[in-house]
C-alpha cells in the first residue's frame, strides 16, 4: 500500500463525531457493550453479497440507508454536529468501493464499513496511518475545541489477517461529553476494509471484528 493510498483513508478521520455523544441515559442499558469483554460474544452476521464479506455485529445493530441514517443524525445533534457528520460520510462515500452504516439506537453507536480495493497492510503502513491520524487530530482540535487521547494503536498480522487498529477518546469540554472511536483496516484473502466505530464508551471491539469472515 503506497502512502498516496493510505492517505485517502486516514482523511476522514478528524472529522469525525460520535453520535453518541448526544445520547442521554444510555449508560444506564444493559447491552453489547457489557457483553464484549466475554470470550464468546453473541451477535448476528450480515452478508454484503456485492463484497463477498460478512461482517458480524451486535444484534441490536441495524443497517441503515444514507438518508435514514441522516435524519437520525439530525434528529440527535445540533446543526454544527450535523455538518460534520454529513462531512464524514461524504468524505466515505468517495472512496473506492462499497460503503455501509449499522446503527444502535440505544447506545447511538455508529458503525460503518467501506470494501476498498485489496492492499495488503505492513507494520510502516501502520506506523504511517498513526502519524497521519495523530497530525488530523491536532489539526481537527484547533479548530473544534475537541480533545483527542490515543487509547490504544496495534498492529497485528500473526493469525492470517492483517489488522490495524487504533482508538482514540474524544473529549468536549465545552459540552462535559466524552466518546471513543475506534478505527480499523483489514486486510486478508486478497480483500480490505475499513472500519470506523463511533460509542459513548470504551469497549473491546476485538471480539466481533476477529468473526468477520473475509
Amino acid at each position: 500500500m503506497n502512502k498516496r493510498g493510505i492517505l485517502k483513508y486516514t482523511l476522514t478521520l478528524y472529522a469525525f463525531i460520535c453520535l453518541s455523544s448526544c445520547m442521554q441515559g444510555a449508560k444506564e442499558a444493559k447491552n453489547w457493550l457489557d457483553a464484549s469483554n466475554q470470550e464468546e460474544v453473541k451477535g448476528k452476521y450480515t452478508f454484503m453479497a456485492e463484497d463477498g464479506i460478512k461482517t458480524y455485529l451486535p444484534s441490536v445493530f441495524k443497517k441503515y440507508p444514507l438518508i435514514e441514517y441522516q435524519n437520525v443524525v439530525k434528529s440527535l445533534t445540533t446543526d454544527e454536529d450535523y455538518k460534520q457528520e454529513n462531512r464524514r460520510l461524504n468524505l466515505l462515500r468517495k472512496m473506492e468501493g462499497n460503503f455501509h452504516i449499522f446503527y444502535d439506537k440505544v447506545t447511538g453507536s455508529t458503525y460503518t464499513i467501506n470494501t476498498l480495493p485489496y492492499h495488503p497492510l505492513s507494520k510502516r503502513d501502520a506506523q504511517y496511518l498513526l502519524s497521519m491520524i495523530r497530525v488530523n487530530n491536532e489539526i481537527f482540535a484547533e479548530d473544534s475545541g475537541l480533545e483527542f487521547t490515543k487509547i490504544t494503536a496495534k498492529y497485528n498480522a500473526k493469525f492470517g489477517p492483517q489488522i490495524f487498529k487504533a482508538v482514540y477518546r474524544i473529549d468536549n469540554t465545552k459540552n462535559n461529553v466524552t466518546s471513543y472511536n475506534s478505527t480499523y483496516i483489514v486486510s486478508h484473502n486478497e480483500k480490505t476494509v475499513y472500519i470506523q466505530l463511533s460509542t459513548g464508551y470504551e469497549v473491546n471491539f476485538d471480539p466481533y471484528l476477529h468473526k468477520m469472515i473475509m
